[in-house]
């Protein structure tokens, strides 16, 4: 055979594909696409998924939103959600924490 063996380039693409592969597994855990798919994407693309991986949006971007609402007011709003059925009680209790722990607004 020639300079490289079929079983030479399949060795050559596991090792590129895992070099790259795995950082996009790390990196992808803590983005929007998860670590198996960040895998994916660097075992197939390498340094192209590598990129795709690294410029995807973190998981936990939360929207910034401003109300015009006092909070005791939000907290009723909530509340009569939560008594309508439209929400949980662990809802209601995520974001009635999310109120009480906001600085006052000026």
């Amino acid at each position: 055979m020639g300079l490289l063996e079929p079983w030479h380039i399949i060795i050559i693409i596991i090792v590129f594909g895992c070099i790259f592969g795995i950082p996009c597994a790390i990196i992808g855990s803590y983005r929007k696409i998860g670590a198996f798919a960040g895998f994916l994407l660097g075992l197939f693309l390498n340094i192209i998924g590598l990129i795709i991986v690294i410029c995807l949006s973190p998981k936990d971007v939360q929207p910034f939103v401003y109300s015009n609402e006092s909070i005791p007011d939000q907290l009723k709003k909530y509340k009569e959600l939560l008594d309508s059925g439209a929400i949980t009680e662990a809802e209601y209790n995520l974001q009635k924490s999310r109120l009480l722990n906001t600085p006052p607004r000026v």
